[in-house]
C-alpha cells in the first residue's frame, strides 16, 4: 500500500509498534504545553474544544520528531464524533512509513473531547485525556500500565 506522506513522497505502509513509545513521548510533551484556548470555538450556544484543532496542532508538533497523523479516519459504532486515526512514523532514509499506533480522538456531548491511543489490538498505551474549556485533565487508568 502506498500513501502521499506530509512529509512529502510515495511511500510503503508497513507495521511496527517499535516507535509507540516515541510516539507516546511526544504526545505527553504535546499536552503538557499546549494552551487550551488556542482550541476553543464557541459552537451552538457554548464554547466547545475543537478536536479537529487538536488534530491539527498534534500533527505540527509531531512533525519533528517524523510522525503524523494520517488521514484515514474509522468511525466507532458508525459515530462520526468518535475518530480513530493512524499514527506514522516517516524515517528519512527509507521508502517506507511505519503504522506504529492508532490515536481516537472523541467530541463529547458538552464540548468537551477525549483522547487516548491504541495498539493494533485496542489496548491503551497512553493515558486518556479529557479536554475541557478551562483545561485539560489526565484520567487515571488501571494500574498504569500499557502495553509498550
Amino acid at each position: 500500500m502506498e500513501k502521499e506522506t506530509i512529509l512529502g513522497g510515495h511511500m510503503r505502509i508497513v507495521y511496527d509498534d517499535s516507535r509507540q513509545k516515541d510516539f507516546t513521548n511526544a504526545l505527553e510533551g504535546f499536552i503538557s504545553g499546549i494552551d487550551i484556548k488556542d482550541l476553543v470555538r464557541y459552537e451552538w450556544g457554548t464554547d466547545r474544544v475543537q478536536m479537529a484543532y487538536v488534530r491539527e496542532k498534534l500533527n505540527g508538533y509531531l512533525k519533528p520528531f517524523h510522525m503524523e497523523i494520517g488521514r484515514t479516519v474509522t468511525h466507532a459504532n458508525g459515530i462520526g464524533n468518535n475518530c480513530m486515526y493512524p499514527v506514522y512514523y516517516c524515517p528519512e532514509d527509507t521508502a517506507e512509513i511505519q503504522h506504529c499506533a492508532y490515536i481516537n480522538l472523541n467530541t463529547g456531548m458538552f464540548g468537551e473531547g477525549y483522547l487516548s491511543c491504541e495498539d493494533y489490538n485496542g489496548k491503551l498505551i497512553s493515558p486518556v485525556y479529557e479536554f475541557h474549556t478551562y483545561g485539560i485533565k489526565r484520567k487515571q487508568t488501571q494500574g498504569e500500565v500499557y502495553g509498550i
